[in-house]
């Protein structure tokens, strides 16, 4: 039986890479495709890299775990610079190129700090006569019993839902417009007056992505299809006369390919909505 963890000084670190993550990655994948060396071939080595470039540009774009959400401010003195005057944009970070990763690829939400309806209201029923606690508890020991409290939490709850939508609909909106391959943040409608949040999706650092058993496995697909139609092209033929099925390579890389994208897809997150 595996014992409870308990954090240490190392939960308030960063998770550190490899330097060498990229090149042990693509050394992994030629013994992937050449068997350790049983097939006496080598791989375009900078075709492998291209090849893996691209299936990263994929990965950001379509799976969920690729992806970190977080929080980017924009102080409101810089709204007042030349710039911004001029071009109402801000020019966002791209990919890091220590990490690979770090790129801020979509912006979800944009909010003006103090700005939204009831931003200085307490509307939680969390204090006095109304904590949920109270609310619970009024009638739980009485003649209503549980029927009360269940009620009474219902209730909760719809106000509470209440007040989210009041929020999204009154709140001061911010227009904006994102442009992942420029890194451009416009701002198309008014100027805001306070600091400016970002909700942000960026992209991890690619030594993570490499741990990840599916990018492997579409690297793998992606580099057999390329070898595939290589191979069929030139008609290649190894020492001793052996014909090599490039067809068969191909197929191999395709079908493959193929179960890794269904997997994927099946493996997004589902929003669940629950009736009685």
């Amino acid at each position: 039986m595996s014992e409870i963890l308990v954090g240490t000084e190392g939960s308030l670190q960063n998770p550190e890479w490899e330097t060498s993550c990229f090149n042990d990655f693509v050394n992994e994948l030629a013994d992937e495709i050449t068997g350790s060396c049983m097939i006496p071939m080598n791989l375009p080595k900078q075709e492998v890299q291209n090849i893996v470039k691209r299936a990263k540009k994929w990965f950001y774009k379509n799976y969920e775990y690729s992806m970190r959400e977080n929080f980017f401010v924009l102080p409101i003195e810089l709204f007042s610079s030349e710039h911004f005057k001029k071009t109402r944009s801000f020019t966002l970070p791209g990919m890091d190129l220590t990490s690979g990763g770090n790129e801020v690829y979509s912006v979800y939400g944009l909010f003006e700090v103090g700005a939204h309806w009831g931003g200085s209201m307490d509307i939680n029923f969390t204090r006095g006569d109304f904590a949920i606690e109270r609310m619970l508890m009024n009638g739980m020991y009485g003649g209503s019993k549980t029927g009360q409290a269940a009620e009474n939490l219902q209730y909760y709850v719809i106000n509470e839902s209440f007040f989210d939508l009041a929020r999204q609909i009154i709140q001061n909106p911010l227009s904006y417009h994102y442009n992942q391959l420029t890194h451009e943040l416009r701002f198309t409608g008014e100027s805001p007056r306070k600091n400016v949040i970002l909700e942000v999706y960026e992209t991890i650092p690619e030594c993570a992505l490499f741990q990840d058993e599916a990018f492997f496995r579409y690297c793998a697909a992606k580099i057999k299809i390329s070898l595939g139609q290589k191979l069929g092209i030139f008609g290649f033929t190894l020492p001793g006369n052996i014909q090599v099925n490039a067809d068969l390579i191909k197929g191999l890389g395709e079908e493959e390919l193929e179960k890794v994208i269904e997997e994927i897809k099946t493996d997004e997150g589902t929003d669940w909505m629950m009736h009685s």
